[in-house]
């Protein structure tokens, strides 16, 4: 089992900062002289005391531990000064304007050339972030516009196999079905170009979710037929808070992967009853997508969200991307809806999606 949601927020806490256990690390890496140092008095301590014929436990034991107690207290204050030599240098790279507009007007020589180092250490870090900004605007210009493109050969493939003398042909399902994935892999492309600001193109209002679910298999329907999968969509009475386009696109991923891995047997789509709290939080509904598929090894459970992570069934198709269920989680993440998965190798795959109480979602989940 295996779950997205809420707590993946506690991911964002100071991603630029090393932890204390990593400091501490490196604090041993910087003083192994002082310590080797420290260990070879010791060692000279004891031959003296041997020298002298002081053979009593009791006067080396005590003489051992007050030399460690020292260099304990010495090395703790030591290391207290390594870290906060550590944070005020990393504040110094984060804040480079604030700490040159502190430096005092008449400044000394050596505070001019702090003050000049720290202005042009700003002045690349803007020029490199404008480079950066530059050139991912670039790729999504460019892949936008590929974007477009292609739609207008995939489109005329379309009306090619709607001739007459075309149409009645076996080999025309074949490439109907092939044309619709191409159309998929597009959208796929155009949805991932949209994910990193897709708060900005968010619509949130109350759907109803059995209407969402059916347009879905509808659009999927082709796909169904051709691979003689029956779908089930249970009763599903019950109005969500989503967007209707991205949450539309996380269905289709869903169905898609679905319809791709199962080979015999069906879909079901349901809510799940009595489904009140998830991980503490109040649910208002519960969405399940359940197939009797070849299911998801243990092993590959824990990173199947992962982007560009395909497992053992995509290394059986060939042609996963690895790229449909990152998005989905990112667009759940974003959307607020937890999202849960529970698979067994030959056993088939249950995706949970869970929908908050509309008084719990606030602006800041989104």
């Amino acid at each position: 089992m295996w779950q997205v949601g809420d707590g993946d927020t506690t991911m964002r806490k100071k991603k630029n900062q090393r932890s204390i256990w990593n400091l501490f690390g490196h604090y041993l890496h910087d003083r192994q002289w002082h310590i080797g140092f420290f260990i070879i008095t010791i060692l000279i301590f004891l031959v003296v005391l041997n020298l002298n014929h002081l053979h009593y436990f009791s006067e080396i034991f005590y003489a051992v531990v007050i030399s460690g107690f020292l260099l304990l207290i010495s090395g703790i204050y030591d290391f207290v000064c390594y870290v906060a030599a550590y944070h005020k240098l990393y504040y110094v790279l984060q804040n480079p304007e604030e700490i040159y507009a502190r430096l005092p007007e008449n400044k000394g020589l050596l505070q001019e050339m702090y003050a000049e180092i720290i202005w042009e250490m700003d002045e690349r870090r803007k020029k490199l972030l404008s480079t950066l900004y530059e050139q991912e605007k670039e790729r999504k210009d460019y892949y936008g516009m590929w974007v477009h493109q292609i739609k207008t050969p995939i489109q005329a493939a379309r009306l090619l196999l709607e001739r007459d003398e075309i149409k009645g042909l076996e080999a025309a399902k074949g490439l109907e079905e092939e044309i619709f994935k191409t159309e998929q892999y597009v959208e796929m492309v155009l949805y991932y170009l949209r994910s990193q600001s897709m708060s900005d193109d968010l619509l949130l209002k109350e759907y109803d979710l059995s209407t969402m679910v059916k347009l879905s298999v509808k659009k999927y329907a082709l796909l169904f037929i051709h691979n003689n999968l029956s779908v089930h969509i249970d009763t599903i009475e019950v109005s969500v808070l989503t967007d209707e386009k991205w949450f539309g696109f996380v269905l289709e991923q869903l169905l898609s992967n679905a319809v791709k891995y199962t080979k015999q047997g069906g879909i079901s789509i349901y809510q799940k009853k009595e489904c009140k709290e998830y991980q503490g939080m109040p649910i208002h509904a519960c969405l399940v997508i359940e197939d009797s598929g070849i299911g998801i090894r243990e092993e590959d459970l824990p990173r199947i969200f992962e982007k560009g992570f395909t497992g053992f069934n995509g290394r059986l198709d060939r042609k996963s991307t690895g790229i449909g269920l990152y998005l989905c989680k990112e667009i759940l993440k974003k959307l607020a809806i937890p999202i849960q998965v529970e698979s067994e190798a030959g056993t088939g795959t249950k995706v949970s999606l869970y929908f908050q109480e509309k008084r719990k979602v606030s602006a800041d989940s989104f």
